[in-house]
């Protein structure tokens, strides 16, 4: 290393910043590697003292053990790869406890691992960036293997008990394609969403089905059920038109009142007519959900009606054969209107999947892949909304009032 002199006269100061900072760059990360390597074989050699009663270079005629040389073990840490000497006994296996057996990656860059790959780098771009920040890559293999650790964690988000309280049970899925075999299939993710009469919000649940049929939204539902979400809580249920998320959710929650998701319903609205008109209809029947009350709508859906009959009917067939379905959230206060004409608390979780999958071609590689970064983004969202800042003000403040 260069010995900087900065005695008055002898040298240009901005000279001596810059070697200053050359010095910092070139040794600082190999410095720390030489320190991380000498704790560390301190540590298992004081491991290792206490493994075999007696320390080195001391007698006892009672020892049982001997020392037998050193066994090489390399350790990729985050500032790069250490070089270590495991101490070996003769007769029984020594194995330190700050190095995980079998293992050749600290558990601190495993869990960096598993935090890049969830943010939606690919497995191979992993390998890439671990280089450039340990000085030694991993494979593309090891990433899935140290990724497929999460495995335990969607089993236990599947089958985790579902608090009391929940008012509002938003449903709605998203289609993504999931290999199978050497062919990429269509699957939907079928998502349940809640939130507390506290205020407090949560993905409750997921499920990966074939197709939006009821037998598969019905079987989901159950399972939410079984798992603590009775009827008798709920207020509302949110959801898109799907004829068998409707059908499903009569059988398992019959009681419960029922909301047609607004933007659904406008969606198809817009498939009938001329761009044109089509867009004006739409437009002037979406005022009808801002309307604050039943009887207005009521009378705004009349008007609407009696003015588009003539231009578009199928379009008016179409929202008028809902419309008792889309009306429901009146019965609630104002201030939670926005919240609950629609299902776009859910859609805005979708559009972050939709960004993870981007990365990999639009296209998750299996099953276990797909539920991974669901359970990721789970957790993510749930561990977001968890500060109690966080809770939707409406309605912890409306139930507060009530109660």
């Amino acid at each position: 290393m260069k010995i900087l002199d900065f005695n008055e006269g002898k040298v240009n100061l901005g000279e001596a910043l810059s070697d200053v900072k050359r010095i910092i760059e070139t040794d600082m990360v190999g410095m720390c590697r030489n320190m991380l390597g000498e704790v560390f074989e301190k540590a298992i050699g004081l491991e290792f003292d206490e493994f075999m009663c007696i320390g080195r270079y001391q007698r006892k005629e009672t020892r049982k053990n001997y020392r037998n040389g050193y066994r090489e073990r390399k350790l990729l840490t985050q500032v790069g790869e250490l070089n270590l000497k495991i101490p070996r006994a003769r007769l029984e296996s020594f194995n330190p406890s700050c190095v995980e057996r079998y293992k050749r990656v600290d558990r601190h860059l495993n869990r960096l691992i598993r935090e890049l790959y969830l943010s939606g780098v690919s497995t191979r771009k992993v390998e890439g960036i671990m280089k450039s920040l340990c000085g030694c890559g991993v494979s593309a293999g090891y990433v899935s293997n140290v990724t497929k650790a999460l495995d335990e964690k969607v089993k236990e988000m599947s089958n985790m008990p579902i608090e009391k309280g929940i008012v509002f049970l938003f449903l709605d899925g998203i289609y993504v394609r999931v290999k199978v075999g050497l062919n990429a299939q269509r699957r939907v993710i079928l998502v349940a969403y809640g939130v507390r009469r506290d205020g407090s919000r949560q993905l409750i649940s997921w499920k990966i089905a074939k197709k939006e049929s009821g037998s598969s939204w019905k079987s989901f539902l159950e399972n939410i059920e079984v798992r603590g979400l009775k009827g008798g809580d709920l207020k509302l249920i949110i959801m898109d038109g799907a004829p068998g998320l409707w059908s499903a959710v009569e059988e398992v929650y019959p009681l419960v009142e029922k909301q047609l998701c607004w933007v659904h319903k406008l969606r198809n609205v817009s498939k009938y007519g001329s761009k044109k008109l089509s867009r004006e209809c739409v437009q002037e029947a979406a005022k009808i959900m801002y309307a604050g009350s039943k009887g207005r709508a009521d009378n705004m859906f009349r008007l609407w009606k009696r003015k588009w009959l003539d231009k578009i009917p199928k379009a008016v067939e179409c929202l008028e054969k809902d419309y008792d379905k889309l009306v429901g959230f009146f019965a609630f206060d104002v201030s939670m209107h926005k919240m609950l004409r629609t299902t776009n608390v859910i859609e805005r979780c979708f559009r972050e999947l939709r960004r993870r999958v981007s990365p990999m071609g639009g296209c998750f590689q299996d099953t276990g892949s797909c539920n991974r970064i669901i359970c990721s983004l789970f957790c993510y969202f749930n561990n977001k909304w968890s500060p109690k800042h966080q809770h939707i003000k409406i309605v912890e403040q409306y139930y507060k009032l009530v109660a």
